[in-house]
């Protein structure tokens, strides 16, 4: 029996957020390691046992001394710190032309907007440029889903027709066909 699941969209565990951590600190943690000397006979469980014995320790010392993330399913991957002060200023800018209504405050919430949402763009292609480089055999799926063409539109193109009447009768005659009539 083969049964198959889809990937899950959004992975909710928290996960070390490895450049915010204290590494000159955790270095000066793990200048005293010792590895403990190996077992005289060595089969492949005891090797195993040896060095998760004397990495498990390292191992824990670094994971508690990192900060980690807590994902909520409505983030984003390629949201990136910039964009949050760029989205505060905009959001100010909008609200201060909304409040005083002078040409000027109009001019700074367009180009804060113009700047926040190019910033938008440029993060979302970055990301996306680093995924599809990235794909390993684990994420092909996703990265095949992200390069394939996008689906056809639902709604016909309708590229003659030029006024509503001839409108409304492409899609009539599109929708439903003409029965034929037989003699």
């Amino acid at each position: 029996m083969l049964s198959l699941c889809p990937p899950s969209p959004h992975n909710l565990k928290p996960r070390p957020r490895w450049q915010e951590g204290d590494w000159p600190g955790l270095t000066n943690k793990l200048k005293d390691w010792l590895v403990p000397s190996p077992p005289d006979t060595l089969s492949p469980n005891q090797l195993d046992e040896w060095f998760s014995s004397a990495l498990s320790p390292r191992r824990t010392t670094i994971e508690n001394d990192t900060p980690r993330s807590h994902p909520s399913p409505k983030s984003k991957a390629w949201w990136i710190p910039l964009l949050t002060t760029l989205r505060k200023d905009f959001t100010k800018a909008n609200c201060r032309a909304k409040k005083l209504r002078t040409p000027d405050s109009y001019t700074t919430a367009r180009h804060s907007k113009l700047g926040y949402f190019k910033a938008i763009k440029r993060a979302t292609d970055s990301y996306w440029a680093d995924f599809l480089a990235k794909t390993s055999p684990n994420n092909v799926w996703t990265a095949k889903q992200l390069v394939a063409p996008r689906k056809t539109p639902r709604f016909p193109s309708l590229p003659d027709p030029s006024d509503p009447v001839a409108i409304n009768n492409a899609l009539l005659i599109y929708f439903f066909h003409p029965q034929e009539t037989h003699t």
